[in-house]
């Protein structure tokens, strides 16, 4: 078949295109531009686990995961006690990375572990208001558990926020990972862990951005209750963190 003039620019464009897109997934997943330095030290002098390099090298989301071992590593050069917490844990993906990260700490997973709530659905806007009860359903807590490949500090709490976490009201707490994306268990979860904070403590909350109009309303209206400000990362959905003052 004799391909016309067109039809080789056309082609050509393709494979062009295609190596570009290869090229670039190749640098966002094996280029160690990506990571800081203070990262590449520590792998240097084998200060970090096979478990977690290999996590690094899978997760896509790059400036996420090493802004996660920033904060944690950095809670450790403070000494800020407390236990970790994740409020939205899916399958398992980001828990998996932060007990990686410091697998000494309690880990606290809260979670339906069957999906979002009619009750929390009914106040959505903007992209979440598509959302249905069967949304992040296919989980368990033994899915989680097998996904993580943790120790005996893992510790789930199936069911409805803040009714699941009855029994920590008393725990104190280092590092928060909210990614719940509806406003009512994001509410919750600052409204619960933030008075629980170790000072120089850090909250984590996942999905800022104009899609998700109830996750960004539940940040704004609680920054406006506290002395600190929000700090905003620059990954693919937008994260924003807020550290407690130490005084």
């Amino acid at each position: 078949m004799k391909l016309s003039f067109f039809q080789i620019i056309n082609y050509s464009l393709i494979i062009l295109a295609l190596a570009i897109f290869m090229r670039y997934m190749w640098d966002v997943i094996f280029n160690p531009d990506y990571q800081p330095s203070g990262w590449k030290n520590a792998r240097k002098e084998g200060r970090l686990s096979k478990a977690l390099l290999k996590l690094e090298r899978n997760y896509a989301e790059k400036v996420r995961f090493f802004n996660f071992w920033l904060q944690v590593e950095n809670l450790k050069k403070e000494q800020v006690p407390g236990a970790f917490a994740e409020l939205g844990v899916y399958r398992g993906e980001s828990a998996r990375v932060l007990h990686h990260m410091d697998t000494a700490r309690r880990f606290h997973l809260f979670d339906t572990f069957e999906g979002f709530k009619n009750q929390d659905l009914a106040v959505e806007k903007g992209e979440a208001a598509n959302y249905k009860t069967s949304n992040f359903a296919d989980t368990s807590p033994e899915k989680v558990l097998a996904e993580i490949g943790g120790n005996q500090n893992i510790i789930l709490h199936p069911g409805s926020f803040p009714s699941s976490a009855v029994k920590v009201v008393h725990e104190k707490f280092a590092l928060v990972n909210i990614d719940a994306d509806l406003y009512n268990p994001t509410k919750a979860g600052l409204e619960f862990f933030y008075p629980r904070l170790s000072p120089g403590g850090v909250i984590l909350v996942h999905d800022y951005n104009s899609k998700w109009e109830g996750v960004m309303k539940a940040v704004d209206d609680f920054c406006k209750t506290i002395p600190e400000s929000m700090v905003l990362l620059p990954d693919r959905e937008t994260t924003v963190m807020i550290i407690k003052r130490k005084f």
